[in-house]
């Protein structure tokens, strides 16, 4: 038997919670499947958690999202007496009254005493489930606590904002024991407050974003350089942060580079390794900016030679923000780097919000009678609002208006 779960479920946390190590993570996920199988209910609660989403593991953690396998293990976990697994339900708003009645508590507060004692004797996962516990509110129910009890609304409201601020030392205890997602809440019970009952204290949020950071835990190194280039302007100071949690593997951390490169305030602006830097994290396909500052350099020719294809790749990962869409639709009406979809092109280009592309794309459309009845003056019109674009230019010498005041191609 482990220290506080089984051995499986022991070494299982600290490679899924304590580290940021894919291959440890999935040699984990499989020594978990394989104590599931033999009945183990904590084992079956942490694979679950596996297949629940980044919000339950960190950025890059190697499991698909799995809904269905997540609430199958979920349930086949408390059914089999893990305390963890009933807390991780009730958080989840998951502990339906069927689970309720297979779980083999008399009461949650049971999973929870259960829990508790494991935290007590230096558990971090379990320290960091306790927090949960007072940062939400759980506490409410585990306690069976009602706002009848107290004299006034006001008392109740002394008690909650109590109970929350309990959180606090159970979330130190494990984001400064080893364990970074516990550092979650923690920053956000200081960077948002807890509605009305807990004001946001932003100084404190920056402490624990740069504590995490110091840490060394990778997620907590780009936050910090996140806050300090984009909220506080502070790019010297910003950039050896993401450079570290890029190289310590989150990716997310090149794109702050990149824009550092770009803007070249702080570093000499070199566009060829800005392009690098957003490739890097927009190849993994998570990072819809990244992926759109790409796709945005390949289509005008920045730091590489102007390639559509290329362009056309990123872009189209780059989620459902408009912008850029006019590049996009751009590449389809005309086929630039992909096979020539004119109606989809049409469509990108008329919900797109820029502006120079968007003329140029419509003007193209029009002048030329793609998916549309052609009106060479209406696209004249659009090829001139493009202002400088070197394509609008271009185009532009493709027609002429005759001695009657129509517009032809010459």
């Amino acid at each position: 038997m482990g220290k506080y779960f089984s051995d499986v479920v022991d070494k299982a946390i600290e490679d899924l919670y304590y580290c940021y190590d894919s291959d440890r993570a999935k040699a984990a996920a499989d020594a978990l499947f394989l104590a599931a199988k033999k009945g183990d209910g904590d084992a079956c609660y942490f694979l679950s958690r596996c297949f629940s989403g980044t919000c339950y593991s960190w950025e890059y953690h190697p499991f698909e999202e799995n809904e269905a396998a997540a609430y199958a293990m979920l349930r086949e976990g408390i059914s089999l007496g893990s305390a963890a697994a009933v807390l991780g339900a009730l958080r989840m708003d998951m502990l339906t009254p069927e689970l309720r009645e297979i779980m083999p508590f008399d009461s949650v507060k049971d999973a929870w005493d259960e829990i508790y004692e494991k935290a007590q004797n230096g558990c971090l996962f379990c320290q960091y489930m306790i927090g949960n516990t007072y940062y939400f509110l759980d506490i409410i129910e585990i306690e069976n606590r009602k706002e009848s009890e107290f004299v006034s609304g006001e008392d109740w409201d002394d008690w909650c904002r109590e109970e929350m601020e309990q959180s606090i030392p159970w979330f130190e205890k494990a984001f400064f024991g080893g364990m970074g997602l516990a550092g979650r809440n923690y920053r956000n019970y200081y960077g948002s407050g807890r509605g009305d009952l807990i004001p946001p204290v932003y100084e404190k949020k920056l402490e624990v974003l740069q504590k995490g950071a110091e840490l060394g835990y990778p997620d907590w190194m780009y936050a910090f350089a996140f806050e300090l280039y984009y909220k506080l302007d502070k790019a010297k100071e910003a950039l050896p942060w993401a450079l570290r949690a890029a190289q310590a593997g989150h990716l997310f951390g090149w794109h702050i580079v990149g824009d550092i490169y770009w803007d070249g305030k702080v570093v000499e602006r070199n566009l060829t390794y800005v392009l690098e830097c957003f490739e890097k994290t927009a190849s993994y396909g998570n990072d819809p900016y990244a992926c759109r500052q790409a796709g945005d350099m390949y289509f005008r020719g920045l730091g590489a030679a102007r390639d559509y294809a290329r362009a056309v790749q990123y872009l189209e990962q780059k989620g459902d923000d408009p912008c850029d869409d006019d590049m996009l639709g751009i590449c389809y009406l005309l086929g630039y780097g992909c096979e020539q979809d004119v109606i989809r092109g049409k469509l990108l280009l008329e919900r797109s919000k820029n502006t120079i592309y968007k003329n140029f794309g419509l003007g193209m459309m029009y002048a030329e009678g793609i998916g549309v009845k052609e009106d060479i003056e209406k696209g004249v019109e659009y090829l001139r609002a493009a202002g400088n674009y070197e394509l609008a230019k271009e185009a532009l010498k493709n027609y002429k208006k005759s001695l009657f005041g129509v517009w032809r191609r010459k």
